[in-house]
């Protein structure tokens, strides 16, 4: 034990003999941290992004309520033939030469029974996306069949317009 007090007492000499160390600088104590404000650089961003996924959502929702109607409030009329239209038997060509004596054929306009007139099949009605199908073709507005452009397809009708005359297709029933 001598030993460790001998040791302090030196310790306490030297500390008494050296120059007294000038003081440095003023030291605070230890302060809680300032409440710091959220940062709102990245919150218009992420609220504008929100505003606009939730716009689209309730779109594309309002889109499939108008796709996917009940049974009751989409109707659909469809008509089909039957029988489909049969094919004229194909008769074997022949070719005729006019010889000098007699006159070369007088060239024939096209009746009003040589030019046919297209046929609605069957109508597909949804409200903005209707269709038909005439002539055994899927058609839809504006779409053109046999020089005819489709104006309207309704629910009972189909509407063809061309440069000289409109005609109102109904089904058969």
């Amino acid at each position: 034990m001598s030993l460790i007090n001998d040791a302090l007492k030196r310790a306490k000499d030297a500390q008494q003999k050296s120059p007294a160390v000038a003081p440095g600088p003023h030291l605070r104590p230890a302060e809680p941290k300032a409440a710091v404000a959220p940062a709102r650089g990245m919150a218009v961003p992420i609220i504008v992004i929100l505003i606009v996924l939730g716009g689209g959502v309730f779109f594309w929702l309002e889109r499939q309520k108008t796709v996917e109607k009940s049974p009751a409030e989409t109707k659909i009329s469809a008509a089909v033939d039957p029988v489909p239209p049969s094919k004229p038997p194909v008769q074997p060509a022949t070719i005729s030469i006019p010889s000098a004596a007699t006159n070369p054929p007088a060239p024939t306009q096209p009746t009003a029974s040589a030019i046919t007139m297209p046929k609605l099949q069957a109508i597909f009605f949804v409200p903005g996306h209707s269709s038909a199908i005439i002539n055994g073709k899927t058609v839809r507005a504006g779409d053109k069949v046999q020089g005819f452009r489709v104006a309207v397809i309704d629910q009972n009708s189909a509407t063809l317009v061309s440069a000289t005359q409109t005609n109102v297709m109904t089904l058969e029933q």
